[in-house]
């Protein structure tokens, strides 16, 4: 798959581990699929407070700006899950003093909730890497599921020369 390297600012390099922003697909797919959702919520449809899905909408949002963020930045999860979040809550600061909208904490509660569920996705997964990783492989008894082992053809080959 092919790969786009950037060099990062010096001023960045100097804060950061890695001094290149790899760009390919897997890291642009979950911003690509942020920027396709918010045009269409944001300006094909008429969405509002009033909305009955708009905790559904801002709980899918935050969710895939978390993801996005954590993905084509590669910083830690903590820290992508926090600059989500403030721009949730920053969001709804400006909400405040733009005409024909109004700031909610129930909408920035479901962005908290979104950011959380990628936070758990995540995690659990790399819980479940970490444990597979460590168990090693595993013994199966299949004469107890009755079933019988299968043999190779270099086995079958040297019991039938004898």
């Amino acid at each position: 798959m092919p790969v786009l390297r950037v060099k990062l600012p010096e001023f960045i390099q100097k804060r950061v581990e890695q001094h290149y922003l790899d760009i390919s697909v897997s890291r642009i797919l979950p911003l690509a699929c942020l920027v396709t959702f918010g045009v269409l919520v944001g300006l094909v449809f008429n969405t509002g407070v009033g909305h009955p899905y708009d905790k559904i909408i801002h709980v899918a949002f935050y969710a895939l700006l978390t993801l996005s963020i954590h993905t084509l930045f590669c910083c830690r999860l903590r820290i992508s899950a926090i600059v989500a979040f403030c721009m949730g809550l920053a969001g709804e600061g400006v909400q405040a003093f733009v005409p024909h909208h109004e700031a909610s904490l129930a909408d920035a509660f479901a962005n908290g909730i979104g950011v959380a569920m990628v936070v758990a996705a995540i995690a659990l997964i790399r819980s479940e890497e970490k444990q597979v990783m460590r168990s090693g492989p595993m013994e199966l008894d299949l004469e107890g599921m009755g079933l019988e082992p299968l043999q190779s053809e270099v086995s079958s080959k040297r019991s039938s020369e004898k």
